[in-house]
């Protein structure tokens, strides 16, 4: 028997990601995100209402989200995300990197079908989550339990064979766990659009050439801020420390040199900004657990 399911909006970019969304009811949509990319655009701002609630469960990888008065907050790995707040402009992925599973509902036309949506015939009320767990700020954070985390990792497996009403079931239950998490929001930086831009960019040079040092300092000045303002940029917006955060990318960028040329190890070292193959060496062994012709052999 063929399975049912209603695609709603696709978009495949090669070697960037993937965006698959599927209609689950009038006004309900589930959408798989897999990004390798810095940004990605936000889409036709006809697809939300003006009264959304957003549900955003991360599997891996980070990403922003919209809070008011132009602020952001970072949504990270195995975290779950509530929000009535419409994203105002192109999702940011701190890292290049996310995978995760996000519920659009339409509450307008939930509250239209009058209780006949799956949701509410599932014990679901829209407007209960909404006033659990976005009256106060708009957004909700918080680490996803064990069992939620299970649930997301089964639903991101039915996608390569997508059905409605498993989609439907998974969501549902989704929401019901939900409601076990601690109704408080996780305590969180949140950054102005201008810091998070800063932040994409100091990315975004460093990664274009990753042979060439560029000190913090040099980077806050670049920017017009201390250096201390902008280290506490990079560690709350990418995760880890200017210093580890482009030390994993630069050892990242070698194993796939290592994998994918025939360059001898001095070259890949001064590629990703080491002169000395024996300190790229131990970096690399520290990172990797073996050295760098141990890893190209291995990767054979």
């Amino acid at each position: 028997m063929e399975k049912e399911y209603e695609i709603y909006f696709s978009m495949h970019k090669e070697n960037e990601g993937y965006v698959d969304s599927y209609i689950l009811g009038n006004g309900i949509i589930i959408c798989f995100n897999q990004i390798y990319r810095s940004s990605w655009m936000k889409g036709d701002s006809s697809v939300f209402s003006d009264e959304m609630l957003i549900l955003n469960f991360c599997r891996s990888g980070r990403c922003d989200v919209s809070l008011a008065q132009n602020r952001y907050a970072i949504v990270k790995e195995r975290q779950v995300c509530v929000s009535t707040i419409l994203p105002n402009k192109n999702f940011y992925y701190p890292g290049r990197l996310y995978e995760g599973v996000q519920i659009y509902i339409d509450r307008r036309k939930v509250r239209e079908a009058d209780g006949a949506d799956f949701l509410t015939m599932m014990g679901i009320r829209t407007e209960q989550l909404v006033e659990l767990f976005c009256a106060k700020e708009g957004l909700y954070l918080h680490r996803m339990n064990d069992a939620m985390m299970a649930l997301v990792s089964e639903v991101w497996d039915l996608k390569e064979e997508p059905e409605t009403g498993l989609f439907r079931y998974y969501t549902v239950r989704l929401m019901h766990e939900l409601l076990h998490l601690p109704l408080e929001s996780e305590t969180d930086t949140c950054f102005t659009r201008s810091q998070i831009a800063i932040v994409k960019e100091a990315e975004s040079l460093i990664l274009q050439d990753l042979g060439k040092r560029i000190t913090a300092k040099e980077m806050a000045d670049r920017f017009g801020i201390s250096e201390s303002s902008f280290k506490l940029y990079v560690k709350g917006i990418l995760g880890d420390s200017y210093l580890a955060y482009f030390r994993r990318k630069r050892m990242e960028k070698a194993a796939e040199l290592l994998e994918s040329t025939n360059l001898k190890v001095i070259e890949i070292a001064n590629t990703v900004g080491y002169e000395n193959q024996g300190k790229f060496a131990k970096v690399f062994a520290e990172w990797s657990g073996v050295s760098p012709l141990e890893f190209r052999r291995l990767s054979k």
